[in-house]
This record gives C-alpha cells, structure tokens and sequence, in this order.
C-alpha cells in the first residue's frame, strides 16, 4: 500500500516551519522537518514562492518522496502580526493567497482558534479566526498524550502557556491581545526579544547605567555569550548584519552602553549579559505566577498536588525550565519526548500535521 504524506506548516513573521509526516492508516511511519528564517517585512511575493519550493526540496525531494502523495497540507499561521501588512486580515488573506498558487486548495486546512481545522473556502469567508492559532494544534496533539498539563513554548520572540484540561486547551483568551491580558502569552523569547524590552538600566563600573535605546544588540547576543544557544541556532539576522561569532556578539552588546569591543572588557560585558538574562527571566517568573495564581482557583484539579509542566521550543531550557525550578516546580517534560516529534524547535509544524491526521481519522471512524 502506498502511503500517503501530510504537509504541516507553521508560518510566522520571522520563522516558517515544515514538518512532513508520512502514514501508513493510522500510524505516523516516519517524519521529516525543515525550519527557514524568513522575516516576512523584508520579502516580497516572489520570495514566498521560493520558500515554499525550497520546503518541498527539503522534505519532499531530498527524502526521495513523491509530491503528489501529499493528502493534505495542514497549516497555522502567525505572519499576520508582522508590519509587512496593515492588518491581520490583509496578512492573512495575502499568505492564503500565496498558498494556493503552491499547493491545490482542496488541499489545504487551517487550524483555527475555535480549536477546529477549516478548509480554504472557509478560511477565505473568516481569516481573523486563523490568525495566531499555532498554540492550538500543538495543545490539541499534546492532549493526546497528557490529559492534564500545562504547556509551556518559548521560542525566538513569545513565550506561549496554555493549560490542557481534559485533552482541551482551557486558555482565557484566544487572540493575542486576550492571551497577554490573561498572563498567557508573554512577547519575550530566546533570539528576536530587544534588549530595552528587558531591561532599561545594566551595571557597568560598580553604577547602575541606562543603556542606549537603539537596536544595537538582541537578546540572542546575550544568549550566545552566556553560551545557552549556539552560532547555528543564533537563526536570526544580527542586529548590524555582521556575523554571529562571538567577538561580534560581544561588539553588539557593548554599544548598548555606547562603548566598543576596544573599550570595555569581556569579562564586563559577561556580567551585563548575566544581569539582562537574570532580569529577563524575572519577567517570565511574575508572569508565570500570576497565570499559576489565577488557574488555581479557575482548574484546581491541574494541582493534583502539583502541575505537570511539557516544555517546547528553543529557549525552554534556559528560560521556562529555570524559572519553573526557582518557583519549587519538579514535574518538568519535554514536548518532543512525549510526543515522540523529529525536533523540539519545528514541534508547532509536526502537531499542526499530526493533530489534523488524528482528527480526520477520528470523523471517519464515527
């Protein structure tokens, strides 16, 4: 028997990740993934073609797959955030665009924030329900495993928290705005995050100095120096275009106090580093709190006697993992063990495959 292949896409304004599964029935026999930096302010519609026919040569060709056995192509998307639109509406209605001169639209289903996949037809009638949807597919797919958890993803830019009651995502809020409102969604991760979006002050020379409010450094120059990620992660641009060793992550850093790498020694932009790490994970602390707080008295069953915490993304270890472990939380698992996915930073493609595979399945058998 032939198998067949389910296309996952995870499109952000800075990342798209892909994630191919292949199937046999009802059972994932293998799994492949790709992951693009791809900031949607600087590309035009040419490029977006192009990225696409890169994941097919990636996933599809070089696997030695056929592209017409692709079933279906399931897709969330977050792009619609980025300044390259007006509106969330035009974002997502111009990548929908895109998408159907790529891959039949019959094809196509997109995961919503009424925790449903709808097709293009559906999609096109209502886009504002796609937008920001990519926590509901990997909560959906976790469930799966874990009844009753607390999921925590840190990425490049956001750090997503959504409770799983019952297999269900049991979130206040399902837009953005809502999410950060209900301390579910807090804008801070591992690479894109700005340094003045942390921190105002540094100490430099025994004095607690303002840093400059340029963007002559990111956070994922702090997180290269302190060694938590490596060059090759560092899967952003830099903010002078320069290279992402680590004499040029030390020469960022040192201009956000107006200094050069000739004027300030390593071991002094070592300890500002540590010092904005330590105060970005104080931010992350008083979020989690309040949102831990506030779901004990809305689900107290999740405390049985304490919270399972699943962690995913490319900054859980060194951001959620470390707070969780300062607030007394032991119950602490990964998301790509669990769940058994290809890698922990492309998890948001493979669930969104995964989860419409089982929920299609799941139609067909009643």
């Amino acid at each position: 028997m032939t198998s067949n292949l389910i296309l996952g896409l995870d499109i952000g304004g800075a990342n798209t990740k892909a994630a191919l599964i292949e199937y046999e029935k009802a059972k994932i026999i293998d799994s492949f993934s790709y992951i693009e930096y791809f900031p949607f302010w600087e590309q035009s519609k040419n490029q977006f073609h192009e990225l696409f026919n890169r994941i097919i040569s990636n996933l599809i060709q070089k696997n030695n797959l056929n592209a017409n056995n692709i079933a279906y192509v399931a897709v969330t998307i977050t792009a619609e955030l980025s300044d390259a639109f007006k509106t969330k509406k035009e974002g997502i209605l111009s990548i929908l665009n895109e998408l159907i001169k790529i891959f039949n639209a019959e094809k196509l289903r997109f995961i919503t924030i009424q925790n449903e996949y709808v097709n293009y037809k559906n999609a096109i009638g209502n886009p504002i329900v796609l937008a920001g949807a990519n926590w509901v597919s990997t909560s959906l797919f976790l469930g799966r495993f874990i009844p009753n958890c607390i999921l925590i993803d840190s990425g490049s830019t956001t750090t997503d928290i959504i409770p799983i009651y019952k297999s269900k995502p049991v979130n206040i809020g399902k837009t953005d705005i809502e999410r950060i409102i209900n301390h579910e969604l807090i804008y801070t991760g591992g690479l894109r995050t700005t340094i003045p979006s942390i921190t105002h002050y540094v100490p430099y020379k025994n004095q607690t100095v303002r840093i400059s409010f340029e963007k002559f450094a990111l956070i994922s120059d702090v997180n290269r120096i302190l060694n938590f990620i490596s060059e090759e992660e560092y899967s952003n641009e830099t903010a002078d275009n320069r290279s992402k060793s680590l004499e040029n992550c030390y020469s960022r850093l040192a201009r956000i106090i107006c200094l050069d790498i000739n004027s300030v020694s390593k071991e002094e932009l070592f300890s500002i580093a540590h010092y904005i790490h330590n105060k970005q994970i104080k931010i992350i602390e008083k979020e989690i709190k309040i949102f831990l707080a506030n779901l004990k008295l809305k689900i107290p069953q999740l405390y049985n006697p304490e919270p399972i915490f699943i962690l995913t993304g490319l900054s859980s270890d060194f951001l959620i993992r470390k707070v969780l472990r300062k607030l007394n939380y032991n119950k602490i698992e990964y998301y790509d063990i669990i769940t058994n996915i290809p890698e922990n930073i492309t998890s948001s493609a493979f669930a969104v495959a995964a989860e419409f595979l089982f929920s299609k399945l799941e139609v067909e058998l009643k």
